[in-house]
């Protein structure tokens, strides 16, 4: 049984005080909020801003779906960025049936947090855009998948979306704010974690579904031997890698000061992007030149996946931590934390090791894999077990299908 198999609480209207890849974008102007676009913006011959005119509310709750055609889903969120909340859409969207649900766009509401490559991999529309866009939005589908902003509810105040499911990625405080700014609105949350669920989503109908990978994102391009040899790193040397964001939340220099305790044979490889770079930069130079290597990664990441002997999961707080699933799927021993999927998904030192998550922690870890080839990779081949059986992006889009069509029928028989 998988850990994520638990009977689901009944689905009840929410009543929330909320004080307690080609792109497809029209054009936008100010819409009064600090993170919106200013002007327009151009994207060769496929991205442009939603107009500025004024989207007037429309009441569509009493709207029904005809039965013949699959539910129109829209997705709302803040940023859209190559981060893991970006990874999971894009695995959504490219396993979800067409018969059954059909994405008619994805509204971005930052135009400052986005970046247009992630936005042309998604292979629906995508808007960039606040109140009107997610009006708009609201009107054109079915079903509404919110990841935010805090301002959305206050947008759609006047015209409620037909059906409403917010998505929690996160389990730090931040994110419990936002539910409740955005409650309502909300007819359903899905919690990407068992741990999101218990500290965010209490006093919300919750169901928990796992984030998938979309095993394609992670084919390796390369072989191991070319990675090493192009990141400057010898065939004997014990590669600790960590693949996400650079801030400060995420703790990348944990790798860093690890690797700093451990023998020169002992290397770090960081892949990813964020504000931190050059403070990692830095820090790396000073603790460990000469033994590590950081590069954006934001094509061909299975490439430097193929490249590890561990991946590390430092960070203060997950939701999921979308990484884990990938490295297993590298099959690579995983050190982590335990934070977001962590404790549903890891069996210490069965599939993958977990650690207080100080430098002295990792790096004791490490040497214990490093130790022991044979025991190491037996925990990678079941973290790969455990991968195959519960991580595709197929099985969670599988999941949502079946979530959000028995959602809409109880909604319709309220009508």
């Amino acid at each position: 049984m998988s850990p994520y198999d638990f009977p689901e609480p009944p689905i009840n209207q929410v009543d929330c005080d909320p004080s307690a890849y080609p792109v497809s974008v029209k054009e936008c102007s100010a819409y009064g909020f600090s993170e919106d676009c200013q002007s327009g913006l151009n994207f060769g011959s496929t991205l442009q801003f939603a107009g500025s005119g004024a989207m007037p509310c429309v009441d569509v709750r009493n709207t029904a779906r005809e039965s013949h055609r699959p539910l129109r889903v829209g997705h709302v969120g803040q940023f859209l960025m190559r981060g893991g909340i970006e990874m999971w859409l894009k695995g959504l969207i490219r396993h979800t049936q067409p018969d059954h649900l059909t994405f008619v766009r994805c509204v971005a509401t930052s135009s400052h947090y986005w970046d247009p490559r992630v936005a042309a991999e998604l292979g629906v529309a995508v808007e960039i855009g606040g109140a009107d866009s997610v009006r708009r939005l609201a009107a054109d589908c079915d079903v509404l998948l919110c990841s935010g902003p805090a301002e959305t509810a206050e947008w759609l105040a006047e015209c409620r979306p037909k059906l409403t499911v917010f998505v929690a990625h996160g389990n730090a405080q931040p994110y419990r704010a936002l539910l409740e700014r955005c409650g309502p609105i909300v007819d359903h949350v899905v919690a990407v974690s068992n741990g999101v669920r218990d500290q965010i989503c209490m006093g919300f109908p919750c169901t928990v579904i796992p984030n998938g990978v979309d095993v394609a994102h992670i084919a390796p391009s390369r072989s191991r031997a070319e990675v090493r040899h192009s990141l400057g790193f010898a065939p004997e040397d014990f590669v600790l890698g960590y693949v996400g964001r650079f801030s400060w939340e995420k703790r990348p220099r944990t790798i860093i000061e690890a690797v700093a305790l451990l023998p020169p044979r002992f290397k770090a490889l960081l892949v990813g992007w964020g504000d931190e770079r050059q403070q990692l930069l830095e820090l790396a130079n000073q603790r460990i030149p000469g033994r590590y290597a950081i590069v954006e990664g934001d094509r061909n990441v299975g490439d430097y996946y193929q490249g590890l002997d561990a991946a590390c999961l430092p960070s203060e707080w997950e939701g999921f931590g979308l990484v884990v699933i990938e490295a297993m799927f590298a099959e690579r021993v995983v050190i982590a934390r335990p934070v977001g999927c962590i404790p549903d998904a890891i069996n210490d030192r069965v599939n993958g090791l977990v650690v207080s998550g100080d430098p002295q922690s990792f790096a004791a870890a490490a040497s214990l894999v490093e130790a022991h080839p044979q025991w190491a990779n037996g925990v990678a081949r079941e973290g790969r077990r455990y991968a195959d059986l519960y991580g595709h992006a197929r099985q969670m889009s599988a999941r949502y299908e079946e979530l959000l069509s028995r959602l809409w029928l109880q909604t319709q028989s309220r009508v």
